[in-house]
């Protein structure tokens, strides 16, 4: 299936990036430059009086985050993950919502970025466990309770632990995928429509169904990583 073309293809057909590379890598460095772009942006116009709209509404996100990624691992260990599980969410939230831009793509709907996505989750979640209970204790884990199950338990939790990264990607994947793809459906059908009749914006209630699709996924992604940390965490102390 050849890969769909963005408004980025001038990168490939100038030669300016290879053949080889997927065309949703320079779209996801797109969405890497604005998000950065911003952040740089409002850090330079940031006000402790009278804040603008948009530092109200970054503050709000900032304030929600924390409460969300505390909620799942508690106050102790919520400030020094709400960076990094605050930053998949943003993240991925802004590359499913990318692909409602006409011309572009999600890059979650290639699974070569839901595949990074989740191998990073996967090494970070076992920095986590390893830094905070040691690596003597993160082996115990994975040799279970008692210790003559352990040729049982080992195998087991490894298999456990593979499948993690795996079903984090094929979930994100699939999900943006079938929903891009329908999108691109109901635009086809619409213009179908307007060479008989009229112009029809069917494809509207999905539009907004992609948008909540979006964030809701985004949301399962990030929660999924703190939740992997809370197990992991609470397992080694019980």
């Amino acid at each position: 299936m050849e890969e769909p073309k963005t408004w980025l293809h001038f990168l490939v057909a100038k030669h300016i990036l290879p053949k080889w590379m997927p065309e949703m890598v320079p779209v996801t460095w797109l969405v890497i430059l604005i998000l950065c772009s911003t952040v740089i942006l409002m850090h330079s116009r940031l006000k402790l009086r009278n804040p603008g709209r948009f530092q109200l509404f970054l503050e709000f996100c900032v304030v929600a985050l924390h409460g969300f990624v505390r909620n799942i691992v508690g106050d102790r260990e919520a400030r020094s993950l709400v960076p990094v599980i605050g930053t998949f969410f943003i993240f991925i939230l802004s590359l499913n919502l990318f692909g409602l831009i006409p011309g572009f793509m999600a890059p979650t709907a290639n699974t070569n970025t839901t595949v990074a996505l989740a191998v990073f989750a996967f090494v970070y979640v076992q920095y986590v466990s390893i830094t905070r209970v040691g690596l003597l204790n993160y082996f115990k884990h994975f040799l279970g309770e008692p210790l003559w199950l352990a040729p049982l338990m080992l195998p087991l939790h490894i298999v456990g632990e593979l499948a993690k990264p795996l079903s984090l990607s094929i979930r994100l994947f699939g999900n943006i995928f079938g929903e891009d793809l329908v999108f691109l459906v109901f635009i086809m059908i619409g213009a179908t429509v307007m060479k008989s009749l009229f112009w029809v914006p069917i494809q509207f209630p999905m539009l907004l169904f992609a948008i909540f699709t979006g964030f809701v996924q985004a949301l399962v992604f990030s929660m999924l990583v703190g939740i992997y940390i809370t197990v992991a965490l609470s397992g080694h102390e019980e």
